[in-house]
């Protein structure tokens, strides 16, 4: 895919391509010009937004509600769903070393760009055009999110299913690894599950939606 066409897919045209390509590279691809550091703004801006959001749309909603929502919408799985949809995995820049990643990894990789991606049109345009952008990405999300004081994180919906199939509560095994990483281990029914993310909530929570997308114990 060419970056004019990408630019198409999120209606943003960067005045700085610079902007562009520096939220593409991996550091595997260029240890001094990489991502890492707009990936850290990304995600703090997207958390903004989709927090403001949240909160004008559901007034009535209390703050653990809204939260639980916003981690729903800002999860790994979901970022790197919305990286394929708008084709940043056609586009990202990694070393050729990177290509028998596992998937696990490759998500995180592609997760991570989302969030620079974000950073890059906060720096190239402002917060008003990086609404727009995430706006734009989400509607689908938005036009379909309604709230309830049931909604639960993963972590809670896996302990009340492992409880409900007779199952002790999970006690998740979550050590952190190599670049600014965490790893989290599940037993269920002698079989290991384990994922990776950013914080040790991230891997965690991770881990409970692959388990439930599992769902053998049920």
């Amino acid at each position: 895919m060419r970056l004019k066409d990408f630019e198409l897919v999120i209606n943003y045209s960067f005045k700085d391509q610079s902007h562009l390509m520096h939220a593409i590279q991996h550091k595997s691809f260029n240890k001094n010009i990489n991502n890492e550091r707009l990936e850290f703004l990304g995600d703090s801006i997207l958390n903004s937004v989709i927090a403001e959001y949240l909160f004008i749309q559901f007034p009535n909603y209390q703050e653990g509600t809204l939260t639980r929502a916003r981690a729903t919408l800002v999860k790994g799985t979901k970022l790197t769903f919305k990286a394929n949809q708008i084709g940043l995995d056609k586009i990202i820049k990694l070393s050729k070393g990177m290509i028998n990643l596992s998937d696990d990894r490759k998500y995180s990789i592609l997760e991570g760009a989302f969030e620079a991606l974000i950073g890059a049109i906060f720096i190239d345009g402002g917060w008003k055009n990086t609404k727009k952008v995430i706006y734009k990405i989400y509607e689908d999300d938005f036009n379909n999110l309604s709230l309830d004081d049931n909604y639960k994180d993963p972590k809670s919906v896996l302990q009340e299913a492992m409880q409900a199939a007779g199952l002790s509560p999970p006690n998740y095994y979550t050590i952190e690894v190599k670049g600014k990483k965490f790893q989290s281990t599940l037993e269920v029914k002698n079989i290991k599950y384990s994922s990776t993310g950013k914080s040790k909530k991230s891997a965690e929570t991770k881990l409970a939606e692959s388990i439930l997308a599992n769902g053998d114990f049920i």
